[in-house]
């Protein structure tokens, strides 16, 4: 792994702070507004296409007392989006019910009710698709929810039906789709400047623009799910307003689930973190969604027991734990399949699932630095998902191919569908028109370097930085050097994390790692390290004290020179 010092931006000077120096070197402005931004940054609902006419529709059917149905999308955005719109809605009708489709069936409004597949293989899925297909029979308006830009069709024969449909979505639109009252940034003539919301932020626009008419709903109470969603789905965090709702949301952390979730692991209530979304809340979620148990998110999100809701928290937590050990069995097997002298990893199998595709994906493109596509060759298509690596646009480039293909989602992650025999086709387009991936050797940037005496001087302002990173700011890295190494140990359930202790009052700690890791390393060997600086509480009922220690979270290290 090759470490690189990040080019600064602006070159800081030695007397200025360290959150000075930070600013300078990932050239930010203002570093107040970044750090704490005010609801000046918010913009204007109103300049959502349709936001009026869509919220106008759904307060004509709360004060006609008509059957609204909402329809789950199954991903921490699209749950935690429904659910700020059921529970806003509960405030004012009864007559509001949902649907929901499992993760492993797809997304959007067609595979929720579609009857074109093989029952025999599939009887819960037969059956939950029975009883979406009831309720939207008997609805007279049907709100999809971050999902079905895309599904002209199935909105189509819904609207056939004397149904009114309502998409509140935030994906890139492919296709027109005429059926529907459509709220979502992505429109071509739509004026909102943030194109980075997320299906959670755009319900919370609508429901803005309601309660200017309505006014009896604090919408501010349900900040927690929007943050959760936005940041779940990898929208942009260097964007002020996406920043804003974020940050809000982690103060002011109140649903009972999420604050069940967090409290199961172990988060500081006090002193959340994006982080306490990134590895608390949204795994959970997701991991119950790539199981096809999305109804114990949903119920989780909806609960206003904690009883209730540490009970669906251990369901949720045992079903995840299923999730790790299937995932992990999956990415071994398709590492056995891997070309990697290929530009991008095109893995299949037979028995491979929606739910976990684009997860597999992810950790092969990260293991070997390219794109990747993983799916399933089934009745002579290919269907799967793709991951893109170092912010390569890959859904553009797989759109140019000059023969039939579908390229879905994102830039950096979507769905992929082309017909078994263009495969071939699709790789060799791929090795002649992608951009050489000469160098695949994994390399890591950092902003700051510090002797490891000096890490007490530089702690609390990278963590200040690092409360909120992500998409479009990536945390904070730091290079340490001179650590003398005390021991090390291979810790948790799975024993897939090692920790180093060390003799200079600091620890290290590396994730998602075998026990071979580090296991090189011996008393007293010094050695320089790189990755995430910050401060561990912990604690120690034994001794009845708060344990502080500062803490590197890995990406690599080396041998002092």
């Amino acid at each position: 792994m090759k470490w690189v010092a990040r080019k600064p931006k602006t070159k800081p000077t030695s007397a200025e702070s360290v959150v000075e120096k930070i600013a300078k070197i990932r050239g930010i402005k203002d570093t107040t507004e970044f750090l704490n931004p005010t609801r000046e940054v918010l913009h204007s609902p109103y300049l959502l296409k349709n936001i009026e006419d869509a919220s106008n529709r759904i307060i004509r059917a709360i004060a006609g007392k008509e059957r609204i149905v909402i329809s789950y999308d199954p991903d921490a955005d699209g749950i935690t989006a429904n659910t700020i719109m059921f529970r806003y809605l509960k405030n004012y009708t009864d007559n509001v019910d949902y649907i929901y489709g499992e993760r492993g069936d797809g997304h959007g409004i067609t595979e929720q009710l579609t009857a074109d597949f093989d029952k025999d293989m599939n009887p819960k899925r037969a059956e939950l698709n029975k009883e979406n297909r009831r309720k939207v029979k008997e609805a007279d308006l049907l709100i999809l929810i971050d999902s079905s830009s895309n599904d002209v069709e199935m909105c189509k024969a819904i609207k056939g039906m004397g149904v009114d449909v309502i998409v509140i979505d935030h994906h890139a639109i492919e296709e027109k789709n005429p059926h529907v009252l459509m709220v979502n940034p992505q429109q071509d003539d739509c004026e909102y400047p943030n194109k980075q919301l997320s299906g959670a932020g755009v319900v919370f626009k609508v429901l803005e623009v309601m309660e200017d008419t309505l006014g009896q709903v604090d919408i501010w109470q349900f900040i927690d799910l929007v943050a959760v969603g936005i940041y779940a789905d990898v929208m942009r965090v260097d964007v002020p307003e996406n920043r804003y709702l974020i940050l809000h949301g982690l103060r002011n952390m109140t649903n009972t689930g999420l604050v069940r979730i967090l409290k199961g692991g172990k988060a500081n209530l006090l002193k959340l973190t994006c982080s306490d979304i990134g590895f608390t809340i949204a795994p959970l979620i997701n991991g119950v969604a790539r199981m096809d148990e999305i109804k114990l998110a949903i119920d989780i999100l909806l609960e206003d027991d904690d009883k209730v809701c540490m009970k669906l928290r251990r369901d949720m937590v045992k079903v995840n734990d299923e999730r790790k050990l299937k995932q992990k069995e999956i990415v071994k097997q398709y590492m056995s399949k891997v070309d990697d002298s290929k530009k991008v990893l095109i893995v299949t199998d037979e028995q491979s699932s929606k739910g976990f595709n684009g997860i597999v994906a992810q950790q092969l493109s990260e293991r070997y630095g390219r794109p990747a596509i993983v799916g399933r060759i089934h009745n002579g298509v290919l269907s799967g998902s793709f991951r893109s690596y170092n912010g390569f646009k890959f859904k553009k480039f797989l759109q140019q191919f000059p023969n039939e293909i579908e390229a879905l989602g994102h830039e950096g992650a979507g769905g992929i569908i082309i017909s078994e025999s263009l495969v071939g086709e699709l790789e060799a387009y791929i090795e002649r028109h992608m951009p050489s991936l000469e160098d695949t050797e994994p390399t890591v940037i950092y902003d700051l370097e510090m002797h490891v005496n000096e890490i007490n001087e530089y702690i609390e302002a990278v963590q200040r930085f690092n409360i909120l990173t992500g998409n479009g700011f990536p945390k904070i890295v730091v290079r340490v050097n001179g650590i003398t190494v005390e021991s090390t140990d291979c810790i948790g359930a799975t024993q897939e994390t090692v920790k180093i202790k060390t003799f200079d009052d600091m620890e290290l700690i590396k994730f998602r790692v075998n026990d071979q890791y580090a296991s090189e390393l011996g008393y007293f060997d010094e050695i320089d390290v790189i990755g995430q600086l910050q401060m561990n509480e912990w604690y120690n009922f034994g001794k009845k004290e708060m344990v502080i220690i500062p803490q590197v979270m890995l990406e690599d290290y080396k041998q002092s020179n």
